[in-house]
């Protein structure tokens, strides 16, 4: 197979960010944000055909977030594209999206592959993975913990030995245990919604809240996906918003200390169920860039030893953790589009 040009596109609920590589070489990358209507994802992907000469791509390669029981990467055709159409009704912010670049790259005649952000969770414990609800049910409707942002937490995860947590933050969130390389529960669940509340996700909630709203006569599915989370209770769905505006806003401060306060609580059940923790990474836009919420979340974990060093913590430093922490603290910047690329090819060659 012929490695020159090959075009990596990770289309999010509200961007678009792709890479071309050569082989494993990065040649070039950009990001669309902030993006809203079907015309503002089709005007980016024209702007990023007219950067990259289209007779250079052998190979596009498509980051899709719920790919239900696919665990390994798939060459696109319409079979694919039915099940990532099938599986948009459990991912409404990201399948759809996806899907639709995938066909507007279909105009190109180039040979599209998916990688599904579920792969990596696909062999967690039954005890991990089954809701407790029928299992005639779960079983005729596939109902399962799938897990997200698996291309992240694997990437970031790699090479690392004993018991890690890593916490993907940023406009969606995600908390996963690790042990020697292989997961053994993640928060977000059958669909994107469960877990830490997110930018426009309301996260874990009782179900009597949406068996309630229903009977009100509320679109339950709106409310949970693009109205809750940060938004719901500051009225910002943007970190970089509530942040600035903390000191002055007290819904802001509410949202935020809410945010963190699920991710330490998270972070300790994790921490129980494993029995102990060597690693604890941060990444994604927020684990990534702000040293105040690494700060907080550690200061809260002083009880396993955790301690970090300042200087490092406000350089986003790769290693933040002090000479004398008792577990090891990173920063790392993940790399789904590379991860993606690392899944095709291994299978291509």
């Amino acid at each position: 197979m012929k490695e020159e040009g090959i075009l990596i596109f990770n289309v999010g609920s509200s961007s678009i960010k792709y890479k071309l590589f050569s082989g494993e070489k990065l040649l070039e990358s950009g990001k669309y944000e902030r993006l809203k209507t079907k015309k503002d994802y089709e005007k980016s992907i024209k702007e990023i055909f007219k950067k990259i000469n289209p007779e250079k791509i052998s190979l596009i390669i498509h980051r899709v977030v719920h790919g239900g029981e696919l665990n390994h990467p798939e060459k696109i055709n319409n079979k694919i594209k039915n099940q990532i159409k099938k599986f948009s009704e459990f991912a409404p912010l990201h399948n759809p999206k996806q899907l639709r670049v995938i066909e507007l790259c279909e105009k190109y005649k180039k040979n599209q592959y998916a990688v599904f952000d579920t792969m990596f969770f696909s062999e967690i414990p039954e005890k991990t993975k089954i809701y407790s609800i029928p299992k005639a049910i779960s079983k005729k409707f596939k109902i399962r913990r799938y897990g997200f942002h698996g291309l992240s937490h694997e990437f970031v995860s790699k090479n690392l030995k004993g018991k890690t947590i890593v916490c993907h933050l940023g406009s969606g969130t995600s908390i996963s245990a690790i042990i020697d390389g292989k997961p053994t529960d993640t928060s977000m669940g059958f669909t994107p919604l469960e877990g830490i509340m997110m930018g426009t996700r309301a996260g874990t909630i009782d179900p009597g809240i949406i068996l309630f709203l229903q009977k009100e006569g509320y679109n339950v599915e709106e409310i949970l996906t693009k109205k809750s989370g940060l938004k719901g209770i500051s009225g910002y769905n943007d970190f970089r918003d509530i942040r600035t505006k903390l000191s002055k806003d007290k819904n802001c401060k509410l949202a935020y200390e809410m945010f963190e306060y699920q991710i330490i609580k998270k972070i300790g059940s994790y921490i129980s169920a494993m029995g102990g923790i060597n690693n604890l990474i941060f990444t994604g836009a927020i684990g990534e860039n702000v040293p105040k919420v690494r700060k907080e979340i550690c200061e809260s974990l002083k009880y396993i030893g955790a301690k970090i060093d300042n200087k490092k913590n406000q350089k986003n430093s790769e290693i933040i953790s002090s000479k004398n922490s008792k577990i090891k603290i990173l920063v790392k910047q993940t790399d789904e589009e590379k991860m993606a690329l690392e899944k095709v090819l291994e299978i291509l060659r």
